[in-house]
């Protein structure tokens, strides 16, 4: 499942004592594995700050074979799966102050771990070694689908990435009434991550939450009553639309994400980054006799699917679209 990761500039131009290229290929199967998902995601702390560090990193490399592989999977590292985070004040630009300034940046909104190169000395469990980041043991934690069990906490880290780095949120979840102690105890959790737990400079996502119809409610009521569930996010300023489905129209729980891209006339169109979908989420107090961990399982898809997905729902009608106000 989605995992952001600090990759210190060192990292990218490590060799670990070792043939350069061979640590690229590793690293590169890791980030992009040919038959699998990637599941991780690099975080560009400062935005162009980090890439310019790290080009400068790899076009000190020396040997040529080493500098072109490692420059290659940058760029395609760069254009696919980095995200950015605010910028943090570092006294200089060596390895150790991008270990701190990613360990500040990690007490503001989580990730996951530091990677540093094989001459760095670890201070901290928040790091982790190129050596150990690249071998198989190491992912285990991370595989995908992933068994997730059906409360907040267990949800957290894995919705973590997702939520800090969309401008866009659609929540499918068929199991909302109105109640408090519904799916929408899953809904208010992302709508905290991706927005009130989020300081300056990281990016607020907008909230489409779709719904469908059941039992005896109308439009009408469904929306009355979800609206009054999230009234107080909406007064502190999260953009939530209700979009409104016949009873059953969909029965699987999904989270698609993204950012937004602009067109030539200046119109704003979402991109689709991420698709996940999971067997059950976090609800209350009750739990469904088949919600255990066993079954369980979130599936995170291709950017490909996300798109095909997204492009999917958008050809439907549904039978009302709400902005909260």
């Amino acid at each position: 499942m989605l995992a952001e990761f600090l990759l210190t500039p060192d990292t990218l131009a490590d060799d670990d004592g070792r043939n350069g290229t061979d640590v690229v290929r590793e690293i590169t199967d890791c980030l992009f594995p040919s038959r699998a998902v990637p599941v991780a995601l690099v975080c560009k702390l400062g935005g162009d700050k980090w890439e310019i560090a790290a080009s400068r990193r790899i076009a000190r490399i020396e040997n040529r074979n080493h500098r072109d592989a490692a420059m290659s999977f940058f760029k395609k590292l760069v254009s696919e799966y980095c995200a950015i985070r605010p910028p943090i004040q570092m006294p200089s630009e060596d390895e150790n102050a991008w270990f701190n300034a990613g360990l500040t940046s990690a007490s503001q909104v989580p990730m996951e771990r530091i990677v540093v190169s094989a001459k760095f000395n670890l201070p901290s469990t928040m790091g982790v070694s190129l050596k150990t980041f690249v071998s198989d043991g190491f992912w285990v934690n991370y595989e995908n689908p992933r068994l997730v069990g059906r409360d907040t906490a267990s949800q957290e880290q894995v919705l973590r990435a997702i939520c800090t780095h969309s401008e866009w949120l659609l929540l499918r979840l068929p199991q909302i009434r109105g109640g408090s102690d519904d799916e929408i105890v899953t809904v208010k959790q992302i709508i905290r991550m991706s927005n009130q737990q989020l300081p300056a400079g990281f990016s607020k996502s907008f909230i489409d939450l779709h719904l469908c119809l059941s039992g005896n409610l109308t439009e009408q009521q469904l929306i009355r009553s979800v609206s009054s569930e999230l009234s107080s996010f909406v007064r502190t300023g999260v953009k939530i639309q209700l979009t409104i489905w016949p009873k059953a129209h969909f029965v699987n729980r999904e989270i698609l994400g993204g950012d937004y891209t602009k067109t030539s006339p200046g119109d704003l169109l979402q991109r689709s980054l991420w698709y996940i979908t999971m067997n059950h989420v976090a609800v209350g107090s009750r739990r469904a006799a088949n919600a255990g961990d066993a079954g369980n399982a979130w599936s995170l898809f291709s950017r490909q699917k996300a798109h095909e997905r997204r492009e999917g729902i958008k050809a439907e009608t549904p039978l009302r679209v709400e902005v909260l106000t």
